[in-house]
């Protein structure tokens, strides 16, 4: 008992606590001025049946989590039984709870636990140990859990140095002496810009599925593994690793030293690949392995496209081709990303300045004189900068706006000496739409190019492989692509204001 004076100057109070075990907090006694509570009051009532609902749900929780943990040892015996032979019964632990009454809680006895998977026990040993090449030995006992690790290794060996996986292996066989069918899968071959996914695992178990059912029909089963050197995308990886690693381009290294590079790369990943496909188990035929860049194939390659071009199955002429100014190499149009734009867009565009964007999608309008008259004909692009390479304007033959200008010509702005015949082109032209006049640009678009085919126009290239105006763009010569777009447009509002 603590007495404690309140130091009041009005009144003293002496303030009484007990404290029992297990108490949270300390409760006041009670004092003789406060008024009493009746034990058998209606609240007190309450409060009992709440003590009694709570040791009702205490003992129901005590008794699921006794069958929990039954049934987890049910289940812990049946998993151990081979492994241990014996389950311990569990034991019982005695608690004691504040009202004085005593539960038993069941905990379940810590039993010897199955390997962890790479824990070496004796089948293991015995797996691992296999020489290369070997048969496994399976004489062991088997292991108390599944782990690939031993499973899976020494098989894949032993099948390579068997030569299962040759046609000749049938062939010599003396199964089917004279194997009446042929079964040859050529690899799709992977390219070796880095590791292989879950796609190709998906596609070579189904290759393998066929490849292994043929054989053991007792055909002549054949796959042959291989890789591609998927040209430009090993490329783009190999300069994207030397910027990183060295701070340098391809440039700066030199052809033979980049190309060095290159073979590196396909190496290290060329055997990834290798190693990713022997580790799926693919029954592919090693000793016939091909990469996409061997002298056998190369020459392969050239003898049919000779053939095919001597049959006249294939010709040979220009094109306009998609060209990459950065790596300075045409691509196929598989790997060209259109953009639609809904309007005027800026961007930054590489091999220009970085703090600098430029405008996409934008119409721009100009006119180009009549010669020898005052007129002009107003022609739209969103390319302001092609206009260097302009060699004529296209009008549709039934366009009663521009019947009068058949067979005329028109100046250039920039350059004097250049005459730009107008010519009737019923397929590139939609006299319905916007001016009804088309500028020609042979050189720099596929349409403008067919369009030129037809009516033998000039074909003028004004940029250079890395992007820059070349000797033909007069006074912009030099200028990146698309700095020239902008110099040009300001000239032609100085020089060729809209009538």
């Amino acid at each position: 008992m603590t007495s404690h004076d309140t130091g009041s100057a009005t009144a003293a109070a002496t303030t009484e606590t007990t404290t029992t075990q297990g108490d949270a907090k300390p409760t006041p006694a009670a004092d003789a001025s406060l008024p009493t509570t009746d034990p058998t009051t209606k609240r007190d009532l309450s409060e009992a049946d709440k003590a009694e609902k709570k040791k009702r749900r205490e003992e129901l929780q005590a008794n699921a989590k006794k069958a929990k943990n039954d049934k987890y040892l049910k289940k812990k015996a049946a998993q151990l039984a081979a492994a241990s032979g014996s389950i311990t019964p569990p034991t019982t632990d005695d608690t004691t709870t504040q009202s004085g009454v005593t539960t038993k809680t069941t905990k379940p006895t810590k039993t010897p636990k199955p390997p962890k998977p790479g824990k070496i026990v004796t089948p293991i040993k015995t797996a691992s140990a296999t020489p290369p090449g070997q048969k496994k030995d399976l004489s062991g006992d088997m292991a108390p859990a599944y782990n690939p690790i031993p499973v899976e290794s020494a098989w894949y060996q032993w099948w390579e140095e068997q030569g299962f996986f040759k046609p000749e292996y049938i062939m010599n066989s003396g199964e089917s002496a004279q194997p009446k069918e042929k079964f040859i899968v050529v690899i799709p071959p992977p390219n070796v810009t880095g590791s292989l996914h879950l796609g190709h695992a998906l596609t070579n178990s189904i290759q393998d599925t066929l490849i292994r059912w043929h054989r053991m029909c007792g055909h002549i089963a054949l796959w042959v593994p291989g890789t591609d050197h998927a040209g430009i995308a090993t490329q783009v990886v190999v300069e994207k690793k030397i910027a990183r690693e060295r701070r340098q381009t391809r440039h700066d290294l030199g052809r033979e030293v980049f190309v060095n590079e290159v073979w590196k790369w396909k190496e290290q990943y060329g055997n990834n690949i290798k190693n990713q496909l022997r580790r799926i188990g693919s029954s592919l035929d090693w000793s016939r392995e091909v990469f996409t860049m061997d002298p056998k194939l190369s020459r392969a390659v050239t003898e049919a496209f000779v053939r095919l071009y001597d049959e006249g199955l294939i010709y040979r002429e220009n094109k306009l081709v998609n060209w990459c100014c950065t790596l300075k190499t045409a691509v196929s149009d598989i790997e060209v990303d259109v953009k639609e734009l809904d309007g005027p867009t800026p961007f930054r565009v590489p091999g220009h300045p970085n703090n600098k964007t430029y405008i996409f999608g934008e119409l721009t309008l100009f006119a180009y004189k009549v010669v020898d008259s005052e007129e002009e004909v107003v022609v739209a692009t969103t390319r302001i900068e092609t206009m260097l390479g302009d060699t004529a304007v296209a009008i549709h033959p039934d366009d009663p706006r521009h019947k009068h200008l058949h067979g005329k010509f028109l100046v250039h702005p920039f350059f004097a000496t250049r005459k730009l015949p107008i010519i009737c082109d019923s397929k590139l032209v939609d006299m319905a739409f916007g001016t009804g006049a088309v500028k020609v640009t042979p050189a720099h678009d596929a349409n403008d190019y067919e369009c030129g085919l037809r009516h033998n126009l000039e074909i003028i290239n004004i940029f250079t492989d890395g992007g820059a105006c070349n000797d033909c763009c007069g006074k912009f010569a030099g200028l990146m692509r698309f700095e020239a777009r902008n110099a040009v447009l300001e000239d032609l509002k100085k020089l060729v204001p809209l009538s």
